[in-house]
């Protein structure tokens, strides 16, 4: 049985592997949807509840408000997106997914969905709970990671 540290150096050796298949993935549905990468990590943004506030979509996705705009406008002429006024401010709008898509998006992630499901149904509370960890602590490190980059260039 492998000890701690061969663990850790087997999950380390991993994680590109499945970011590299992950992001192989996105692409192909992207492609499939003929939308780019970013205008689907947008929409999967949106569609999951993260947030519907284009300067939070902006931030989020790394880009200025001007290559925002070009973007959602992309999404809007695929039928993807839609802007809504804000319910709380109308001076504000808010980017909503268009639910007559979501069913054809949702059947492209079906198969890997379950896949993955059926993966995480075979996990304890402690692996699921380790997993979430560090998952959570992963993405946080990340984005500390892309500050840093920032920062470098400015």
């Amino acid at each position: 049985m492998p000890d701690q540290r061969e663990l850790a150096t087997a999950a380390t050796l991993a994680l590109p592997r499945f970011i590299s298949a992950t992001v192989r993935f996105h692409t192909t549905v992207a492609d499939r949807l003929g939308v780019t990468p970013a205008e689907l990590h947008c929409l999967q943004l949106v569609h999951s509840g993260v947030t519907d506030s284009p300067t939070e979509l902006a931030r989020l996705l790394g880009l200025t408000t001007g290559a925002f705009t070009r973007l959602l406008d992309r999404m809007e002429r695929a039928r993807l997106v839609e802007r809504v006024p804000d319910p709380a401010d109308r001076r504000r709008l808010r980017v909503r997914a268009r639910p007559d898509r979501m069913a054809e998006l949702t059947d492209l992630y079906a198969p890997l969905a379950h896949q993955l499901g059926a993966q995480l149904a075979k996990f304890d509370r402690r692996q699921l709970t380790a997993l979430v960890a560090f998952l959570t602590g992963g993405e946080a490190a990340a984005g500390r990671a892309v500050a840093q980059l920032h920062q470098g260039t400015e």
